[in-house]
């Protein structure tokens, strides 16, 4: 919020009463339906966890798959990030019975699919911003920059899927150095069923279910854009699908790379100067960014800071 206001709010008093006025106007019915379709994005986030577990026939629900998602990145928000948000998803799966490999593929193939999505919406917005004439060099760069960096995870994946012959030795470095920095004894053989379990997950993954994952992914990004786009109607001001999706990935991407929790002041910034760039009022961009926000990350956060004793009391029970 500090950033927003520094950067676009201070400049442009003179509008904010009218942005109060927006949001005073704002129309319930389709406040509303983004509230739903956000919902939905989460219960896209559910399958696409049920789907990648469910290769290994393992119990878990769309709903529960859901409300792991929303606990995990809750935790991963407060400043565990990726790694946090993983390590969260991880454990409450392997609570529930879920197998190593299955629970450590249910971690991080969420996290780059989603991801992997976002980059492709952005290149879209971006080819989109330079049909237009609406970009600039630093927006370029962050982007290119952001797409290195899924690319180095996908070269990272299909480097270990075809090496699989050293995925054991480098596990079994990780797993010594974690075991002397927390003086326990070292257990090799559990380091290497895991790399077994996991390598046989990601065959099962790669022999056609990949689409369940995939599918989920695309459910999760879509129903987010069309909170975003019921809001636009909601203030009056609708958008053509071309513009939504320019001023949607590039902004949520580049949040993703800051140290900032959640991208706070980064997304909002960035999508309310996309947006004014295409032609959106700026009274309706802010007005409509910051509850965006609130429907997509605050009390998604929230909410999911709640679930966390809930999950450790159930799976501690």
């Amino acid at each position: 919020m500090l950033g927003l206001s520094l950067y676009l709010l201070l400049p442009q008093l003179a509008r904010i009463e009218h942005a109060l006025r927006v949001a005073a106007t704002l129309r319930v019915p389709f406040i509303a339906l983004s509230l739903g379709a956000q919902i939905l994005s989460y219960l896209g986030s559910g399958y696409l966890l049920r789907a990648v577990v469910r290769q290994r026939a393992q119990p878990v629900s769309v709903l529960e798959g859901a409300l792991v998602t929303i606990g995990a990145n809750s935790v991963g928000t407060l400043g565990g990030g990726v790694l946090g948000t993983a390590g969260m998803t991880y454990l409450w799966l392997r609570r529930r019975g879920v197998s190593r490999g299955a629970a450590g593929l249910g971690g991080w193939i969420p996290i780059f699919l989603n991801d992997a999505m976002l980059a492709l919406i952005s290149l879209i917005g971006l080819l989109t911003l330079i049909l237009l004439k609406k970009f600039s060099s630093i927006l370029v760069l962050g982007l290119t920059i952001a797409v290195l960096i899924l690319a180095g995870g996908l070269g990272a994946l299909l480097w270990s899927l075809t090496h699989r012959e050293k995925m054991t030795p480098i596990a079994t470095a990780i797993a010594r150095f974690a075991a002397r920095f927390r003086r326990k004894a070292y257990d090799r053989h559990s380091t290497e069923a895991t790399v077994g379990r996991l390598l046989e997950a990601w065959d099962t993954l790669l022999q056609g279910g990949w689409r369940g994952p995939a599918t989920g992914a695309a459910l999760n990004a879509g129903f987010d854009m069309l909170t975003l786009a019921f809001l636009f109607l909601a203030a009056g001001h609708g958008v053509s699908l071309l513009v939504l999706v320019a001023g949607y990935g590039v902004p949520q991407l580049l949040g993703k790379l800051t140290v900032i929790l959640g991208g706070i002041g980064v997304v909002e910034t960035t999508m309310v100067g996309l947006y004014g760039a295409l032609g959106v009022p700026l009274s309706i961009s802010v007005v409509v960014v910051l509850v965006y926000r609130l429907f997509s990350f605050w009390l998604p956060t929230l909410a999911g800071i709640a679930l966390v004793p809930y999950f450790e009391q159930r799976t501690n029970a």
